[in-house]
C-alpha cells in the first residue's frame, strides 16, 4: 500500500479486518482495504505529522492525535470530521476510545494532562494532572471503568474515569514508559519502556508481578494475550519476543490453533468431540483415534465468540461487529450471515436443539434468531447494561439472562413477553437452570450465590461463602446439588433444599473454567492453574489430580460410553486431549488416549511392537507421537529362524536341481544369521 508522501507513523486494524486506518508524517490520516490494497479515503485536516490513530469498537469512527494538538474524530463513511477536540498543550501522542465507545482518553505533552472527551458532543469532560513530562501511553480497563496512562517520568498512573481521581501509581521503570495495556480481566497491567524491560504488575496490590528482560534495546509496544499467559512485546532492536509470564522465558509457540481453545463439546452420539479456537476455528475430532475429521475457519478476523451447535450441523461465529456468521460442518461453507442494528457482541449460544441461536450485547438487549425461517423471532429489551450470561430452560420455553446492571430477566419463548425480573445485588457472572426448570441459581459480583423459584420469583435460599469471584456454577443431574467454582480456585457444593455447603473442594490455585458432574457421582473440575481434578461428590475427597497441560485448562467435557467414561480438555495452548477415567477398587486413574501437540496428533498406551511392515520412517513418527513398543526385537531371532529354513531349502534346490514347489517365502536381512 502506498500512498503517503513520507514515513507512516502508526497503523491500526478495523475491528472487522476490513480496512486499515494510517497516519504519517504527510499530516494525512488515510484508510485502505486490506482485500484490495486500495486506498477507500485520504482524511486532511491535521497541521502536522500524526502520532495515533485507533478505530471505535463500532468501526464506524477513527480517532487520529498529532503534533498540532488536536485530536479529530473521522466518519468512516464518508471521510468527514465529525468533531475536532482542542485542549492539550502542543502534541498529543496517543487517543484511544472507551470499551463502549462513549468517551476518549488522549495524552499529550506540553500540559503533561490525561484528557478525557464525550464522543458525542466532543466536551472535555476531565482533565487529569499528575506526570511531570510528556505522556507516552493512555488505556482504558476491559471494564471502561479505569484509565491509565505512561510517560517519560517512568511512572504510570491509574485513575477513575467517572471521578478523574487517582487510583494508583505504578513505579519501577528506569527510563520512558512507552506502552501500557491492561489484561484482558483487568486484573493485570502489562508496560514496556526505554530501559529494555516489560514489566507485568498487579491491578489490585500495584505491586510488580514480574520483570521480562531479554531485549537490547528500548521496548516500545506490549499486548497481553486473552489467557494472561502470554505477552508479546516489539523493540527497537527489530525483534518481537513472545514470553511465557509463569517462568519469564522469552519464546514463540506454534499450535494447531492461532489462540486458545474457547470451547470442547462432545457430538450427541459421543464418538466426536467438537471444538473451537479464539481464532475463529473449528474443528472435529475422532474420539477413537484423534484424528481431526473437519477443519474449518470462520476467516473472520479477531473472532470473539466461536460455539458450535448441539446437533453438530452448523457454527457460529462472532467478532467485535454486529454480524453473526454460521457456517456449515459438513461442507465448510457460510450458512447464513445474521445482520443487524445491535451493539458490540458481549455473548453467543445456541438453543439445546440447535434451532435458535441467541446473542446479547453491550446496550442491554438480546436477541433470538430462528435458523431454519432465517430471521430474527425476538428482541429482548429489558436490561440497561452489558449482558454477560444467556440460558435456555431445560423446557425450552423460557429464557434467562443475566447482566451488568445486576438483574436476571425471564423472558418466555412463547410470548415473547418478560416474565419476571430478579435482583440480584450487584452485576451477575453466572446462571443455571436446575434439571426440571423449576429453579435457578445466580451468581453476582457480591460474592453470592442465590437460588430462584423460577414460578414465583421468590429468592429461596442465598448462598454465602465464597470470598472471590464466581465464574463457574452448575446442576447436578438429579438438582439435589449445585457447584460453584470461583477466581481463587475454590470449588464448594451447596444442598439445594437446604441451603448449606455441603463440600469445600480445595486445591485448585487459580480461576475455575469449568465444573462438570458426571452420571457415576464424580465432580471434575478444571483450572487456570493447569490442572484437571475428579472429586467424589458424595465425600468431597479427591480422587485424581492430572497435571502436566503445561498451559491453563480453558474448556472441559464428559462422556460416558459403553466401553468407557472419557474426559476431553482443551487448552489455552490450543492443544485438545482425550483422556479415560478408570475406576478399579480404591484408586481412580486419567489416562490419556490421544491429545493434538503443535499441530500433530499424541497418543498413549498404544503399541507397535510385532507390527510388521514399518519403514524406519514411520517407526520414527509413531514414537515421537507416544507409541511404545519394539517391531523387530522379538521377531529378530524368528527373522534368523526364517533365513536359515531358506539357506537349507536353497541348498537343497542346488543339490536335488529340481524347483521346490511350496517353499518358504524369502527373506533378506542386513544382518546375517550366525548359524546357517
Amino acid at each position: 500500500m502506498t500512498g503517503h508522501d513520507g514515513h507512516v507513523q502508526t497503523v491500526t486494524y478495523s475491528p472487522k479486518g476490513d480496512r486499515i486506518a494510517s497516519g504519517g508524517l504527510d499530516n494525512t490520516l488515510r484508510l485502505w482495504a486490506t482485500e484490495s490494497g486500495t486506498c477507500t479515503h485520504t482524511m486532511i485536516g491535521h497541521k502536522d505529522k500524526l502520532n495515533s490513530v485507533a478505530y471505535s469498537p463500532r468501526g464506524d469512527t477513527v480517532v487520529s492525535a498529532g503534533d498540532d494538538a488536536t485530536i479529530r474524530l473521522w466518519d468512516v463513511a464518508t471521510g468527514d470530521c465529525r468533531h475536532t477536540l482542542t485542549g492539550h498543550d502542543r502534541c498529543v501522542m496517543s487517543a484511544v476510545f472507551s470499551p463502549n465507545g462513549h468517551k476518549i482518553a488522549s495524552g499529550g505533552g506540553g500540559d503533561h494532562a490525561v484528557r478525557l472527551w464525550d464522543v458525542e458532543t466532543g466536551a472535555c469532560l476531565h482533565t487529569l494532572y499528575g506526570h511531570s513530562r510528556l505522556i507516552w501511553t493512555v488505556a482504558f480497563s476491559p471494564q471502561g471503568d479505569r484509565v491509565i496512562s505512561g510517560a517519560c517520568d517512568h511512572t504510570v498512573w491509574i485513575r477513575d474515569v467517572e471521578s478523574g481521581t487517582p487510583c494508583g501509581l505504578l513505579t519501577g521503570h528506569s527510563d520512558d514508559v512507552r506502552a501500557a495495556v491492561y489484561s484482558l480481566q483487568g486484573d493485570a497491567i502489562a508496560t514496556a519502556s526505554v530501559d529494555k524491560t516489560v514489566r507485568l504488575w498487579d491491578t489490585e496490590t500495584e505491586s510488580c508481578r514480574q520483570i521480562l528482560r531479554g531485549h537490547s534495546s528500548g521496548v516500545r509496544s506490549v499486548v497481553v494475550s486473552p489467557r494472561k499467559d502470554r505477552i508479546t512485546s516489539a523493540s527497537d532492536d527489530g525483534t518481537v519476543r513472545f514470553w511465557d509470564v509463569g517462568s519469564g522465558v522469552s519464546r514463540q509457540i506454534s499450535t494447531s490453533y492461532y489462540g486458545g481453545v474457547t470451547t470442547i463439546e462432545f457430538s450427541p452420539q459421543g464418538d466426536q468431540v467438537a471444538s473451537c479456537g479464539d481464532d475463529g476455528s473449528f474443528r472435529y475430532w475422532d474420539v477413537e483415534t484423534g484424528a481431526c475429521s473437519r477443519n474449518l475457519s470462520s476467516r473472520m478476523h479477531d473472532a470473539k465468540f466461536t460455539v458450535c451447535s448441539p446437533r453438530g450441523g452448523y457454527f457460529a461465529c462472532t467478532g467485535y461487529e454486529s454480524t453473526v456468521r454460521l457456517w456449515d460442518v459438513v461442507s465448510g461453507d457460510s450458512r447464513d450471515t445474521l445482520v443487524g442494528r445491535w451493539g458490540i457482541m458481549s455473548i453467543l449460544v445456541f438453543s439445546p436443539q440447535g434451532d435458535q441461536i441467541a446473542f446479547g450485547d453491550d446496550q442491554g438487549a438480546v436477541n433470538v434468531w430462528d435458523l431454519k425461517k432465517g430471521e430474527c423471532c425476538y428482541t429482548f429489551k429489558g436490561h440497561t447494561k452489558t449482558v454477560r450470561k444467556i440460558v435456555y430452560s431445560p423446557k425450552r420455553n423460557q429464557l434467562a439472562t443475566g447482566s451488568n446492571d445486576h438483574t436476571v430477566c425471564l423472558w418466555s419463548l412463547e410470548s415473547g413477553m418478560s416474565l419476571r425480573t430478579l435482583n440480584c445485588g450487584q452485576a451477575v457472572t453466572s446462571i443455571a437452570y436446575s434439571p426440571q426448570g423449576h429453579y435457578l441459581v445466580s451468581a453476582s459480583e457480591d460474592k453470592v450465590l442465590r437460588v430462584w423459584d423460577v414460578e414465583s420469583g421468590d429468592c429461596r435460599h442465598t448462598l454465602l461463602g465464597h470470598a472471590a469471584y464466581i465464574g463457574v456454577i452448575v446442576y447436578s443431574p438429579q438438582g439435589d446439588q449445585v457447584a460453584s467454582g470461583d477466581s481463587d480456585g475454590l470449588v464448594k457444593i451447596w444442598d439445594v433444599e437446604t441451603g448449606e455447603c455441603r463440600h469445600s473442594l480445595g486445591g485448585h490455585t487459580n480461576l475455575l473454567t469449568g465444573i462438570i458432574f458426571s452420571p457415576k457421582g464424580h465432580v471434575v473440575t478444571g483450572s487456570f492453574d493447569e490442572t484437571v481434578r475428579l472429586w467424589d461428590a458424595a465425600s468431597g475427597q479427591c480422587r485424581a489430580v492430572v497435571q502436566t497441560f503445561g498451559s491453563p485448562v480453558t474448556s472441559i467435557a464428559w462422556s460416558t460410553r459403553p466401553d468407557a467414561d472419557c474426559l476431553v480438555t482443551g487448552c489455552g495452548d490450543g492443544t485438545v486431549r482425550m483422556w479415560q477415567v478408570v475406576e478399579e477398587e480404591e484408586s481412580c486413574h486419567v489416562r490419556l488416549r490421544w491429545g493434538t501437540m503443535n499441530g500433530a496428533l499424541v497418543v498413549k498406551d498404544a503399541s507397535i511392537q510385532d507390527v510388521r511392515g514399518l519403514s524406519q520412517l514411520n517407526e520414527q513418527l509413531l514414537k515421537q507421537r507416544g507409541v511404545v513398543g519394539e517391531p523387530y526385537a522379538r521377531l529378530r531371532q524368528e527373522s534368523k529362524e526364517l533365513i536359515a529354513m531358506t539357506s537349507v531349502v536353497s541348498t537343497l534346490k542346488k543339490t536335488a536341481g529340481d524347483t521346490v514347489q511350496g517353499s518358504a517365502p524369502s527373506a533378506t536381512s542386513a544382518e546375517q544369521p550366525e548359524e546357517q
